[in-house]
């Protein structure tokens, strides 16, 4: 008795319909995935940014705090001294906000660098002086491209991105104090 196979299979008029649908879909999810990865890639770059502006906000307030008073070299510079003599100096560079501490001895430093995003324009508004001064991070609306064709519009404001003001010599005479009194506990 012969043994009768099953076989069925594919027209050639179903695998020529079946094949474009499986290119569009193919080609939809190439675009999701890329569409998400730029998503992805956009939000990494949000976040290292706040990252970095969430750093220099609270060193900056920080020093401004503790130092005895402040000297602006020019608009891209500003010099703090402490009280045990110590000088900090912030710098703006074109991308970034430099942070350099020496101690009174000038042996040791410290140093850091702030990255901003491209298209940030940081200043300091020393209008305040001598009391309170304030390190002012913005950043003109247009996106990426209209920035990169440079047009401006008068009637365009820019949105800051990170504003502090501190009062100079906030914790001074208590700062120092309060370290004295822990130092005299621990001994």
């Amino acid at each position: 008795m012969p043994i009768r196979m099953n076989r069925r299979g594919f027209s050639l008029i179903q695998l020529t319909l079946l094949m474009p649908a499986l290119m569009v879909m193919f080609l939809v999810t190439v675009a999701w995935l890329h569409q998400t990865m730029n998503f992805s890639s956009n939000v990494k770059k949000q976040q290292v940014q706040h990252l970095s502006l969430t750093r220099l906000a609270s060193q900056f307030r920080q020093d401004v705090r503790r130092c005895q008073s402040i000297s602006v070299d020019n608009d891209q510079q500003i010099c703090l001294q402490n009280q045990d003599l110590s000088e900090i100096t912030y710098t703006i560079n074109e991308q970034a906000v430099s942070f350099l501490k020496k101690s009174s001895d000038g042996r040791r430093t410290r140093q850091e660098q702030f990255d901003l995003e491209s298209g940030a324009i940081p200043r300091f508004d020393d209008t305040e002086l001598p009391d309170w001064i304030s390190l002012i991070v913005s950043r003109s609306p247009a996106n990426s491209r209209q920035q990169g064709q440079q047009k401006s519009h008068s009637n365009e404001t820019a949105i800051t991105e990170l504003h502090v003001r501190s009062k100079l010599n906030r914790w001074g005479a208590n700062f120092s104090l309060d370290r004295e009194l822990l130092q005299g506990e621990q001994r």
